[in-house]
């Protein structure tokens, strides 16, 4: 009786957290539309919150592919941290990734063979890439932007499959979990008290947690909260 019990609760689980993977399914296409928006990003110390940079997100959308641009700009850092994600329109299999900054630049190209470089500016290594996967994948850089385009709802739980390409941490496909899915309320100074989805999220490239509040209405992210390696960060998003 006990193996029994056993069984069950394994195949419940198995089915709750099914694996989230590029596919027409996988997301509501509704939610994907040209837009920009930037968040201020802040670091909490104690009950401190300070401005620490500003992250603006760019989607671009044509006949085929779905682009994501992000510009993160550090205070007191020269120079600013640029990626760019583009992805099948139909699917979000990714196509390639694209980022620069002061200390590391990077391109993948994506495909049965995953080819590019790393180019590690501080020791000045570059390293040129050939992977292969045995799965489908998101890539990493388009996941956050993806949590929007969830079919969320009260309980929502997957696990989605990523790629991500990091020679300090984890290189290969490696996985973000919706945990949960609650209804709440987001106060904004100019829209007023907003319905919003509360999405819980633990991804293996930080090992944290996120928090992401969501609009039910249009999808906009209204905050998310980052813990992390003992550090607690918090993105808003800028009204105009």
């Amino acid at each position: 009786m006990r193996y029994l019990l056993l069984a069950v609760c394994l195949c419940c689980f198995s089915k709750t957290f099914a694996q989230l993977k590029p596919s027409p399914e996988a997301f509501e296409k509704k939610w994907v539309k040209p837009e920009t928006y930037d968040m201020a990003w802040y670091a909490i110390r104690d009950t401190t919150k300070i401005e620490i940079g500003k992250v603006s997100t760019r989607i671009v959308e044509n006949k085929d592919q779905v682009v994501v641009i992000t510009i993160v700009e550090m205070k007191g850092m020269k120079g600013t941290w640029v990626d760019s994600s583009s992805s099948d329109r139909k699917t979000l299999t990714p196509i390639r990734h694209a980022s620069y900054n002061a200390q590391r630049d990077m391109v993948l190209n994506f495909g049965q063979i995953i080819t590019g470089f790393y180019n590690d500016k501080k020791p000045g290594k570059n390293i040129l890439i050939h992977d292969t996967t045995q799965t489908s994948y998101f890539d990493s850089n388009m996941y956050p932007v993806l949590i929007r385009w969830l079919p969320l709802k009260e309980g929502f739980t997957t696990k989605i499959a990523i790629y991500d390409y990091n020679p300090s941490a984890k290189i290969g496909v490696i996985s973000a979990t919706v945990s949960g899915v609650s209804s709440g309320i987001y106060s904004s100074k100019r829209s007023g008290s907003r319905e919003v989805w509360v999405v819980d999220v633990n991804d293996e490239i930080s090992n944290g947690k996120s928090q992401y509040f969501i609009d039910k209405t249009n999808r906009k992210l209204w905050k998310q909260t980052i813990e992390a390696k003992g550090r607690t960060m918090i993105m808003v998003a800028i009204e105009e």
